[in-house]
């Protein structure tokens, strides 16, 4: 007998959900139960204290503890630099006495440094407090990297780095929008709340660490490397200075691009902040998904060309944009953040890769650190020449910053060549 189509249909019906079925459908999208979601937690939980503590520590030192806004920006700059030349040598600690107990005191030191933060009264102090804030701050963030390579297998890097990095989107903005409330209170009370808000996360991110697994030193290791072997590694130092390029794009979207909409461009001066928003949404939607076809040297290179072509691309469209109308000017601001995220989503993924698959296995704290130094030149000088590029020259500006996205596509694959040819046995895995 033949089935009626009312039959046909009933039969098709899906079965209905059973109870827990959305959460089971959003933690099938997490890394599996263990270190790597445990590792994904922190970032979110991190991300949260750091987006308290950005926006809102330069207001607290000017407005509650006197300090100039001078004194803050010089302090603020000792501190990041700090933090990146004793990212090796704080890796190197991490390899020796083990990842996880390291970066268990340096998120310890921060809790207690962020305190001692709401009783600075003079810029001595706070120089002291600040810079030591950068070193730990900066050395937690190499143990993790060195926790994530030491727990997570090859395989897995990158898509738990592209998790960790999704969520962290999410979880800063969480933090920025709490600090925007104590700025607009602009008491002595809100200001300490964000700095104790920032401690309180990092605490409870050292509990979190205390249940990974316990990660082996090699100070027992007859084959472990000795000294500071990264800082000798000439071909990765230079593969890590050129990746690094990339990392301008975030001074164009947070620096650059908001000037010049609110000083070039006929579009919305509320447009500087809604293109960050775009950006933050579309990192968190799309990183993960980004992030395929990343997990080996030769997708890993792939990527990270296009992601130089974007950031071009991103400051092509970006320099007519001030000889627009007002919306067709935000229409194409829109366009070129699109674009940069593209290259930012690519750039990341591949320097996940390159910075786990080209360092020594057994020395992935300071090579952390020592790929961390590629970053230098985009902190350092990358605000002084987005800024006076873009402003001087306007248009002009911005094609010359493209200029150096195109020169990084040019000189990538010679430096990867050079550092692949230079490894040994163990980063034979493309």
């Amino acid at each position: 007998m033949s089935e009626s189509p009312t039959t046909k249909v009933a039969d098709q019906q899906p079965p209905p959900s059973p109870p827990g079925g959305r959460r089971r459908r959003l933690t099938d999208r997490l890394p599996e139960p263990g270190p790597a979601r445990l590792i994904v937690l922190v970032s979110l939980i991190t991300s949260i204290g750091l987006g308290l503590y950005i926006s809102g520590s330069a207001v607290f030192f000017v407005r509650s503890v006197g300090l100039s806004a001078t004194q803050v920006g010089l302090g603020l700059s000792v501190a990041g630099m700090a933090g990146l030349a004793l990212g090796i040598p704080v890796g190197h600690l991490a390899d020796r006495h083990g990842a996880r107990e390291v970066t268990i005191a340096m998120v310890a030191m921060q809790v207690v440094l962020l305190v001692w933060a709401t009783r600075v009264t003079s810029f001595w102090l706070f120089l002291v407090v600040i810079t030591t804030l950068g070193v730990v701050e900066s050395g937690a963030d190499v143990g993790r990297q060195a926790i994530l390579s030491a727990l997570i297998g090859p395989e897995q890097r990158v898509t738990v780095s592209a998790y960790s990095r999704a969520v962290f989107n999410g979880g800063f903005s969480l933090g920025v929008l709490a600090a925007g409330l104590a700025v607009a209170a602009d008491t002595r009370a809100a200001y300490t709340a964000l700095m104790l808000g920032n401690a309180g996360t990092a605490l409870l991110v050292c509990v979190l660490y205390l249940r990974l697994p316990r990660i082996p030193g090699t100070r027992e290791r007859k084959d472990a490397p000795s000294g500071l072997t990264a800082l000798r590694d000439l071909p990765y130092l230079a593969m890590a200075q050129v990746s690094g390029i990339v990392m301008l794009g975030d001074i164009l979207l947070t620096v650059g691009l908001p000037l010049w909409v609110v000083s070039h461009t006929h579009a919305p001066r509320p447009a500087a902040s809604w293109l960050i928003g775009v950006n933050t949404l579309l990192v968190m939607v799309f990183q993960v998904r980004a992030a395929r076809g990343a997990d080996t040297l030769a997708g890993a290179t792939r990527l990270h060309r296009w992601a130089f072509l974007g950031l071009a691309a991103s400051c092509a469209l970006a320099s007519v944009t001030d000889r627009l109308p007002t919306w067709l000017a935000v229409a194409v601001l829109a366009c070129s953040v699109a674009l940069l995220t593209l290259g930012e989503l690519w750039g990341n993924s591949a320097r996940w890769t390159l910075r786990y698959d080209l360092a020594d296995p057994g020395a992935q704290g300071q090579y952390g650190g020592a790929f961390q130094l590629g970053t230098a030149l985009p902190r350092v000088l990358g605000p002084l020449m987005v800024t006076a590029l873009t402003d001087r020259l306007a248009w002009l500006g911005w094609l010359l910053v493209g200029a150096v996205f195109l020169l990084g596509y040019l000189l990538f694959p010679a430096t990867m060549r050079w550092t692949e040819r230079t490894r040994p046995v163990y980063t034979a895995r493309t």
